[in-house]
């Protein structure tokens, strides 16, 4: 006996439904995004002026929290300067930037306020090193966002996301069908990338999407 799935006209009208699972876990790791810019004569003279002052910083945070710091730059742009007043053709500099973050771990072991005392050592880190960079025009100047806590490896979880996603597929099938014509997964894509969305230095939320359909399957 086999079984085959017919879809009527009205159901080729619509999407194949986004089924999410949602997690709530702690976050392991603390993530601050930067922007190192600086304008000079020469791309040369720049960017290694802009990588020490990086690593600089990376080594500030590192003696200020005990701990390993991890700089991963994203990217580096590249313009022409303003022209000056008064100033010749070639006197014209370039704005040079680079743009990352500097993450530090979050182990699960300390409570709420140990926590929140690295938060707050990372932050003024940032504020006195931004505000350092403002003292001479020639040095790179710095500029900070947020920190974040975040979950370092969101994928560890996806087998958890995965069951969550089966057992709503499940109650939906079972909401929306009944006895004389009961749901199947019909079409199913396949899973997106876990997704993660800070709400607190205690919760970090993970979701994973999957679309699938649902319908009736008929006897041959």
């Amino acid at each position: 006996m086999s079984y085959s799935y017919r879809a009527s006209a009205s159901e080729h009208a619509y999407e194949p439904a986004p089924i999410r699972a949602e997690l709530i876990v702690r976050p392991d790791l603390l993530r601050v995004s930067f922007s190192a810019s600086l304008e000079t004569q020469g791309v040369e003279q720049s960017l290694p002026l802009l990588q020490r002052a990086c690593e600089q910083f990376q080594r500030r945070v590192r003696d200020a929290l005990g701990t390993e710091v991890t700089f991963r730059p994203k990217d580096a742009r590249f313009n022409r300067s303003a022209p000056r007043k008064l100033a010749l053709p070639e006197d014209d500099g370039t704005f040079v930037a680079v743009d990352g973050t500097f993450e530090v771990p979050l182990p699960p072991e300390p409570d709420f306020w140990a926590r929140s005392s690295r938060v707050g050592t990372l932050a003024r880190a940032c504020h006195e090193a931004q505000a350092d960079s403002r003292q001479s025009k020639k040095l790179p100047r710095f500029s900070f966002g947020s920190v974040e806590a975040l979950v370092a490896q969101p994928e560890s979880h996806r087998a958890e996301l995965l069951r969550r996603v089966v057992t709503r597929v499940r109650e939906l099938a079972t909401t929306v069908g009944s006895a004389e014509a009961p749901l199947h997964v019909v079409d199913c894509s396949a899973p997106g990338l876990v997704e993660q969305s800070p709400v607190s230095l205690e919760e970090v939320g993970l979701t994973l999407n999957v679309y699938c359909r649902l319908g009736v399957l008929k006897e041959r």
